[in-house]
């Protein structure tokens, strides 16, 4: 005789723990991603074919903007504090400023990954940024909009500092078109 097969009963997975990981993960990365800040002037680099990638640390920044404004970065927040200390806080001072209100200032300048920077007032930035840290990579950021004599200007002044090489960011041909 034949045997009488059992029948096969289906199962049946609950899915309610793995949806609870799931929105877990998600809050999770919601609340730790940093955003990346909104830039000071908006700039619309020129094209070249150069790939050659630019490092992510000890790198000074001189931003020329289309309407020929300077903006100076540095990677690192030592530097930063340095330069804050050598030329911002002296001014501040002199505009009599209390010393709650130059900490104050001290906190947002640390925090600002660029800053306005006169004309007249690049050279003395570079200098204090290459005394705080001699392994800057020197870097111009400009317009395409930008007039040459501002960005000659800044290479005057890497030059005066001494940092006779430098690199120029672009964006490359195939991403401009």
């Amino acid at each position: 005789m034949s045997r009488i097969k059992a029948k096969r009963i289906g199962f049946r997975i609950d899915m309610t723990p793995m949806v609870d990981v799931a929105f877990l993960l998600l809050t999770f990365f919601m609340l730790t991603t940093k955003f990346r800040p909104p830039e000071v002037v908006k700039i619309d680099l020129p094209s070249s074919h150069s790939e050659l990638k630019l490092p992510e640390s000890d790198v000074l920044t001189v931003t020329v903007g289309g309407d020929n404004t300077f903006f100076m970065g540095v990677s690192s927040q030592q530097s930063r504090v340095k330069i804050f200390n050598a030329v911002v806080k002296p001014k501040l001072q002199a505009a009599g400023l209390s010393s709650v209100a130059v900490a104050d200032s001290l906190k947002k300048f640390k925090l600002a990954e660029n800053f306005r920077v006169g004309r007249d007032e690049l050279d003395k930035f570079v200098v204090m940024a290459r005394f705080a840290d001699q392994k800057l990579r020197p870097v111009i950021r400009a317009d395409a909009d930008a007039g040459f004599d501002a960005v000659n200007h800044v290479i005057k002044v890497y030059k005066k500092a001494n940092l006779l090489t430098f690199n120029l960011i672009t964006v490359l041909e195939r991403e401009a078109r």
